[in-house]
């Protein structure tokens, strides 16, 4: 059975916490050598000493342009972004027992649906493992794409570094300079190597969290042993026949239907009470262990996500800020009164040209845009977050109630 779980919903988990692991989040096994501990554990606060300079480094060169819009705002975007990376960094580091402890329980119970007889379980076990496939190499992608992108893609003057910080030395001569860019690379690839990382991680929880509450749904519904029968559990052999052969690009809606009562482990399986009574017990039973994994997910991961909305709504502000500022242009020129200038000057014409040609970039509205298939406003996007988190708030409520 481990060949098969490792195979398939585990391999991304044991993916993400070896990267974990091997950053200095995470201590490595008891059975590696007392020489390569010692060295995780060295790297790891290495890791904090490096990124709380390049914070003070930042937050340094941020206050002494806080009467520059511009470059306040650029500095205060990697700065909030850095500390969501130290946070998560953070919160791994110290609740490692428990991150792996509620793994374990969540997973678990995958284990056991991977070998159940009925085939709609297996199709939407296949297609969730399709998607987290899709995420790995997605996440894979986005970690190269940005880190290039923030490094070497970024205009910037010669001599001077890809982000604005202050530093104790002088960064334009050699070696300093060298050292230094090499050093902001490390910040950047290292910050969105293990943000990208959690984050996956933790919507793998949640996202094989969300198969057993399906399974659970369908099993209430599946109560009644007259009606409905109880699925079986086949060898791991099999069951990686079966599995294998299911095609998550021809997947139909049909195709996801249990029709079976399922079992969360091997034990309920063989018991005999198989009547009404019986089962809806032991959907009881479940709906209490699920109802925990959630409570303690929670209690693990609540100001984790408190932070990266909290991070992303500051870096929000700043860039929308930014490009309000930057749409005024237009505005601004026009309420300038540069076109009256020919009446007072002979260069009136080649101002107004000046002024026209430098206009025009203006004509197209700025906006956020994902790779090109869409445009998304201003106006419209703060109203979708407002949206998001009005349904957030109503949602909490009802769930609290």
């Amino acid at each position: 059975m481990e060949n098969l779980s490792g195979d398939t919903h585990r391999k991304f988990l044991k993916i993400y916490f070896t990267v974990i692991r091997y950053s200095g989040m995470f201590a490595l096994m008891p059975s590696a050598k007392i020489g390569w501990r010692v060295l995780n554990i060295f790297y790891k606060y290495l890791n904090f000493a490096i990124l709380i300079f390049y914070q003070v480094t930042l937050g340094t060169d941020a206050l002494r342009h806080v009467t520059n819009v511009t470059i306040f705002g650029n500095d205060g975007c990697f700065f909030f972004g850095v500390c969501n990376s130290l946070f998560k960094c953070w919160k791994f580091s110290v609740m490692q027992d428990k991150i792996i402890e509620l793994a374990e329980e969540i997973y678990s119970p995958v284990d056991i649906l991977l070998q159940s007889t009925d085939r709609g379980i297996l199709v939407n076990i296949k297609s969730v493992l399709f998607w987290e496939q899709l995420q790995y190499y997605s996440c894979i992608m986005s970690n190269v794409f940005l880190t290039i992108a923030l490094i070497f893609l970024v205009p910037y003057e010669k001599g001077s570094l890809p982000m604005r910080a202050v530093y104790p030395y002088d960064i334009t001569v050699s070696p300093n300079h060298e050292l230094t860019f090499f050093y902001q690379f490390y910040c950047v690839a290292y910050c969105l190597t293990v943000v990208i990382t959690i984050d996956a991680s933790v919507i793998g929880l949640m996202r094989w969290l969300t198969i057993q509450i399906l399974a659970l749904t369908n099993n209430y519904k599946y109560c009644n042993s007259k009606l409905s029968k109880r699925a079986g559990l086949v060898s791991p052999v099999k069951a990686r026949k079966t599995f294998e052969g299911i095609d998550a690009m021809k997947i139909e809606y049909e195709d996801t239907e249990i029709l079976e009562f399922l079992a969360f482990d091997r034990q309920k399986v063989k018991e005999c009470d198989d009547d009404y009574i019986g089962r809806f017990k032991n959907c009881i039973k479940h709906h209490q262990r699920i109802k925990k994994l959630m409570k303690d997910f929670n209690d693990i991961f609540s100001d984790f996500l408190m932070m990266q909305f909290a991070s992303s709504l500051l870096i929000i502000c700043f860039n929308g800020f930014m490009m309000l500022i930057a749409n005024s242009l237009s505005y601004s020129q026009w309420m300038s009164g540069w076109e009256s200038t020919d009446e007072r000057d002979n260069n009136g014409n080649k101002l107004s040209n000046l002024v026209t040609i430098s206009m025009i970039p203006t004509l197209k509205p700025l906006g956020f845009k994902a790779l090109g298939l869409f445009e998304l406003s201003m106006p419209t996007f703060l109203s979708i977050v407002k949206s998001s988190y009005s349904t957030l708030i109503l949602l909490t409520t009802v769930a609290s109630d």
